[in-house]
């Protein structure tokens, strides 16, 4: 294939895919493709080491200059749609998947107290009772119940004289980030994307990433919630740069 060598514009589109890296070796599945809003690469820095001429008749002028590296290349990432190992990445998150069985509750004992919520011993359930220690059933009017986090609020005299409770435990599949917590990773990013210019397809692929979650994020102001990530691009021992961009002459579809 023969370069072309007139100048032209770039105008990209592209849909990443991540995929972890294990150690030192690379990721051989991805996950679908994030909607990233940002996917901002940070050239390596350098600056220029100068030997300065301390001679009559160019004093001060450049002898010789040299580029130098300081800091390498770097990824800064924004995005509000992506698989639940990725959103692990951007909580600061260990991961699990727990799958909870039905089950009915008979009688479980709790200490109801008037305008405040007690916990039960589950959570997500339903078809829920209460009565008294002398098993005389209380009216719901006299209680509240947080069917998802399982918590009891009695409110009123009444409703503190519960003293059993039943309920049934519903089945649920419980996706369970475990927050907050200094989380990293390396990742590799295959982008397919179409250069819009020229209506052909191309390839970006960041080999490795080393990212943690940047920034804030806020679970309460309503909308999608999104993340930024950050981190160094590393070149791995069997690539010879830390990205690339591939152009072709396959046209988009």
């Amino acid at each position: 294939m023969t370069l072309a060598v007139a100048a032209r514009a770039t105008y990209l589109n592209c849909a990443f895919r991540p995929g972890f890296w294990s150690g030192d070796t690379p990721p051989t599945q991805f996950y679908d493709a994030v909607n990233f809003t940002k996917f901002e690469i940070t050239a390596q820095t350098q600056e220029a080491d100068s030997l300065i001429s301390n001679r009559d008749g160019d004093f001060g002028e450049n002898l010789a200059q040299v580029q130098k590296p300081t800091e390498a290349a770097a990824l800064s990432a924004e995005a509000d749609y992506m698989s639940p190992q990725m959103l692990a990445l951007l909580l600061g998150a260990d991961l699990s998947e727990v799958a909870q069985g039905s089950s009915t509750v008979t009688d479980e004992a709790i200490v109801p107290a008037v305008g405040l919520w007690v916990p039960l011993a589950n959570k997500y359930i339903s078809t829920f009772s209460a009565k008294t220690s002398g098993d005389v059933t209380v009216d719901p009017a006299n209680y509240s119940v947080d069917l998802v986090s399982g918590l009891f609020k009695a409110l009123n005299s009444t409703g503190a004289t519960v003293a059993k409770v039943s309920y049934t435990v519903t089945a649920r599949t419980i996706e369970t980030h475990k927050a907050g917590k200094a989380k990293s990773a390396y990742l590799k990013f295959v982008g397919t994307g179409t250069e819009k210019v020229s209506q052909t397809r191309c390839l970006i692929i960041v080999h490795k990433a080393s990212l943690a979650a940047s920034g804030t994020f806020d679970v309460v102001a309503g909308g999608y919630l999104k993340g930024t990530f950050a981190g160094g691009l590393i070149t791995p021992a069997n690539e010879s740069s830390p990205w690339q961009a591939e152009f072709t002459d396959l046209a988009a579809a």
